[in-house]
């Protein structure tokens, strides 16, 4: 790499700056050390509002700085929680406005089977959360599939085990074969793609996911979440059968149907052929016998209801000749009915004109026009009356009144804004003011004495 600034001719030395500097390490790293993997505990995640995941990786006595981009949080192996174990590879890198190097991570895997057991609880907490395990979100699979996917790996014995028991049960079953890993880094990612693939071609009824038994780190790319987001939006039925598992995967529990083996699975899709002709036959036989007896019954009934029919045309004759009755009858009461309601319609229409609106009219207007005449005379007085009570009032205000109380000679003494009552409420020196009827006098106490005997006192004045 070429120094950012030429050599320094007196000392020879190459002078670089920090972004320089940094980048020269970032091609070292590129050059010299490449992917890496890393085992190491995850401490200090944080998840800013970028959607990136920002963590340590730590042992005993060190720790590293490292990243997972957000685009590749979905495809990473593990959960990403503080405390658990796991193996990452990535890539290193120098962040330039720091000067810090990083991990770029690309994958993690958990390690031990208690990391594995935690991050197992973790991810089904969440998951479960969301609602991807409620069980009204499981659809019902079909009863006889005519094309059947099946996603396993290609070498391994549970696609021979599903096939040869699809063929022995149903031999014209369609199953259409998709290869795929069913263990290891990636295995995940890869049956997510083949049911992706599924979904988009479409021509299917349902898919079927398998593999043999095996411990737990063998069978966690089914616990992984990108494969069981997959499964649970799946717009194709999925049926998981992951064999000789104590424990059910995550996979399991979001799926449409699960089974325990890759045998069963088979026998749960695709119906035994030799015993449905048997169940066939037998329902054929019970379907004859009694239709021969519902026949029989049908032919009683018939006749049962002929009888019926006969008397009941002997009866509905009767009862045309009551209804002819019946008619002939109401039409004389409807004739006297008419005439009673003329009368008596005639009679109202006396009694109307009698009670003519146009009278009761002219007596409330006489009425009204009296009231009109001696609303004002009412008026009037009320308001004489209220003048009067008036001036009462204001005589009465006007004795009451301290401003009449001055008038007489007498004056309100106060001090700092309070009413004197008492002398030892104006001890000698203080300040009073006097309000008289006409002004206010402001003055010094030289004496303040209880006795309103006592001899005349000299008394300041004050200002006015």
């Amino acid at each position: 790499m070429a120094p950012s600034r030429p050599l320094d001719r007196a000392s020879h030395r190459e002078i670089l700056t920090p972004s320089s500097l940094n980048s020269r390490l970032q091609a070292n790293f590129d050059q010299h050390v490449g992917p890496i993997w890393i085992s190491g505990e995850i401490a200090s995640v944080a998840r800013p509002s970028s959607g990136h995941a920002y963590f340590s990786l730590k042992d005993a006595n060190s720790l590293v700085k490292a990243v997972i981009w957000k685009s590749r949080l979905p495809r990473v192996g593990a959960p990403i929680d503080n405390g658990l174990k796991v193996l990452a590879q990535g890539s290193l890198t120098i962040y330039s406005p720091r000067g810090e190097y990083q991990l770029i991570i690309e994958n993690l895997e958990p390690q031990g089977e208690g990391a594995l057991r935690l991050a197992y609880e973790k991810l089904f907490n969440r998951l479960t959360a969301e609602g991807l395990f409620k069980p009204e979100r499981r659809r019902p699979r079909p009863f006889w599939p005519k094309r059947v996917a099946l996603i396993t790996a290609a070498g391994g014995a549970a696609r021979q085990d599903f096939l040869s028991a699809a063929v022995k049960r149903c031999p014209s079953a369609s199953v259409s074969f998709y290869p795929t890993r069913v263990q290891g880094l990636g295995a995940a990612e890869e049956m997510a793609a083949a049911l992706a693939d599924l979904n988009q071609w479409g021509d299917f009824d349902l898919v079927v996911i398998t593999r043999g038994g095996g411990s737990l780190e063998d069978l966690w790319a089914f616990n992984e979440e990108v494969l069981v987001r997959a499964v649970a939006s799946s717009r194709l039925p999925v049926l998981a059968a992951i064999g000789h598992s104590t424990d059910l995967s995550l996979v399991e529990l979001a799926a449409d149907d699960r089974a325990i083996t890759p045998t069963a699975a088979a026998e749960a899709v695709f119906p035994d052929q030799k015993l449905l002709r048997r169940q066939l036959g037998e329902w054929r036989r019970r379907l004859f016998a009694s239709a021969q007896t519902l026949l029989a019954q049908k032919h009683e009934r018939l006749a049962t209801l002929k009888g019926r029919l006969f008397r009941f045309e002997s009866r509905l004759f009767l009862e045309r000749q009551r209804l002819d009755n019946l008619v002939e009858s109401l039409a004389k009461a409807g004739r006297r009915y008419l005439v009673f309601s003329r009368q008596k319609l005639a009679g109202l229409t006396r009694d109307l004109a009698f009670r003519s609106p146009a009278q009761r009219f002219k007596r409330d207007r006489a009425e009204l026009s009296a009231l009109a005449k001696a609303l004002p005379l009412a008026l009037a007085r009320r308001l004489t009356h209220q003048r009067r009570e008036l001036e009462i009032l204001a005589t009465r205000l006007r004795l009451i009144s301290p401003l009449g109380v001055l008038g007489r000679g007498y004056a309100l003494v106060t001090t700092e804004g309070r009413v004197l009552r008492s002398h030892s409420q104006a001890p000698v020196g203080s300040i009073i003011q006097a309000r008289l009827a006409q002004g206010l006098v402001i003055a010094q106490v030289t004496a303040s004495l209880p006795d309103p005997e006592s001899p005349k006192l000299a008394v300041t004045k004050g200002k006015r």
